[in-house]
């Protein structure tokens, strides 16, 4: 018979054993920080959310209510978070920062309008008198150009166009409304997405967004009613 010799004990691959390791380790670190009284900002919002969703129920807003800007969709996401329907409380937040959108392009716009009250009656419309007008009336600074958020395509500066009104204009740098139509002084221009967001006022990306916003909210109201409620945490 051929004696077979004895080797050495050899390691084997042990993913699991690994994994287990590792997770084990974890733990005994997470117990041992917890008893030196200190936990990880992630364990603290688990906890939060965890009193959160097991404390006072909140009331959920009415249909009339739920329609107050900011606040109807705010109260909503609160009240979805507490039913653990993270879905809709990431809608409804998104509608409630939807209707503080505007908020800022309004403001601003009632201020241009403000210093720039007669701008349009009973004068003329042509580009260069309407940027004369709208510097005389402090509205651009130095060194600031005036961009056509309407391309005039080869309309003459002189001529009256509804495309030359202040509402459609926007005063930028010289250099951002330069790259808004090509290369310039050695860089390149504008991508589109770069173009639309300088190219375009304040009103003009706000209310997109704010129809969007107050539609989604009106279809899911109106819709509530035939959609079941979403299950209580016990």
């Amino acid at each position: 018979m051929v004696r077979v010799p004895r080797g050495e004990p050899r390691s084997v691959p042990d993913p699991a054993g690994e994994l287990y390791d590792r997770e084990m380790a974890r733990i005994r670190a997470q117990r041992e920080a917890e008893d030196r009284g200190f936990r990880s900002p992630l364990d603290m919002a688990q906890d939060a959310l965890h009193d959160f969703q097991n404390g006072p129920k909140i009331q959920r807003p009415n249909t009339l209510e739920s329609f107050i800007p900011v606040v109807g969709p705010a109260w909503e996401a609160a009240a979805d978070l507490q039913d653990g329907n993270y879905g809709g409380a990431a809608f409804n937040a998104a509608m409630a920062v939807g209707d503080a959108l505007p908020v800022g392009a309004i403001v601003k716009g009632t201020r241009a309008a403000t210093k720039g009250i007669g701008l349009v009656t009973g004068k003329s419309m042509s580009a260069g008198a309407t940027a004369k007008r709208i510097r005389a009336a402090g509205l651009a600074g130095k060194g600031d150009e005036i961009h056509h958020t309407v391309a005039l395509d080869g309309l003459s500066r002189s001529a009256q166009s509804w495309k030359n009104s202040p509402a459609l204009l926007k005063t930028l740098p010289q250099e951002t409304h330069r790259r808004l139509h090509g290369a310039w002084n050695g860089k390149p221009q504008f991508n589109p997405i770069m173009r639309a967001w300088h190219g375009t006022t304040d009103w003009q990306k706000s209310v997109p967004g704010a129809i969007g916003s107050y539609s989604a909210d009106a279809w899911e109201n109106v819709t509530r009613p035939f959609s079941p409620p979403p299950p209580r945490r016990k």
